[in-house]
This record gives C-alpha cells, structure tokens and sequence, in this order.
C-alpha cells in the first residue's frame, strides 16, 4: 500500500499503524515534492512517501484507521496487487 503524508506527520502515522498491529514494516522515503490542483489553487507540498507491508487480511482495517488519522481530507491509499512475494518473506510478514 502506498500513501503520501506530510513530512511532519509521516513517523506518527506509521507507529500507529505498526503499534496497531496492522502493518509489518513502513518504509518512509523522504523528499517527494508534490504539484497538485486542490479547490482550484496550484498547491505544492513536501512530502514522505509511505510504503506500508501488511497482510490482505488487514488490508480494510489498515485503511479506515489511516483515512481517521490521515491529515489530508482526501488521503493518497493506493493498494498494489503482488505478482511474486518470496516465502521466507511473507512467513515474515505473517507475524
């Protein structure tokens, strides 16, 4: 799953959802620089971008906690399907 947050919100947001138990890992990279139009006004904004690893099973509980905490009122929550995940990895990702 993949979301942009603001830079001063990202490391809240992803403890949450790992003290939650809903996710296993969260990468936050740094440095996304976003151009959007938002109420009709060119806005930009520096941002973290969020790579959350979690169970399908997790998945709609995942989100509905990240759109309750999610500062933006219309949040990016993008859901990758997986063509390939090794399984030591997804044994992992299981825990």
């Amino acid at each position: 799953m993949i979301s942009t947050v603001p830079e001063s919100h990202a490391h809240k947001i992803a403890k949450k959802l790992l003290h939650a138990k809903l996710a296993s890992c969260i990468n936050l990279i740094p440095g996304i620089i976003s151009y959007y139009f938002w109420k009709n006004k060119l806005e930009h904004a520096n941002e973290i971008q969020m790579l959350i690893k979690c169970k399908r099973i997790n998945q709609k509980t995942l989100i509905k906690l990240l759109k309750e905490i999610h500062p933006y009122e219309i949040p990016e929550i993008l859901v990758i399907p997986i063509s390939y995940i090794d399984d030591a990895y997804l044994s992992w990702l299981s825990i």
